[in-house]
């Protein structure tokens, strides 16, 4: 599994988060398999898991996430990184 980790500075909460689930069909179209969303104040971090980095990058390289960022409310450009799984464990 590959997760691309997403993290930006938002005007509004609220409003980041109605763009953020309005994306929700993009996100799937590109493989997407799930997500979670952390939140500090208006500082956002969005782990996003991929089946593989190919289509995590497709997913970055799509236009309509421009158009998304544009309307979101971002503060700052995002910062995103993709990472693989390379172990997991419940406690």
């Amino acid at each position: 599994m590959i997760t691309l980790i997403t993290q930006h500075r938002v005007h509004d909460f609220d409003t980041w988060r109605t763009v953020f689930g309005g994306h929700q069909d993009n996100r799937r179209a590109h493989g997407a398999t799930g997500h979670r969303i952390y939140r500090i104040g208006d500082d956002v971090t969005v782990l996003t898991d991929f089946p593989d980095r190919a289509s995590a990058e497709r997913f970055l390289a799509d236009p309509a996430l421009r158009d998304v960022v544009a309307r979101a409310g971002f503060v700052d450009s995002p910062t995103t990184r993709i990472c693989e799984l390379v172990d997991t464990d419940e406690y």
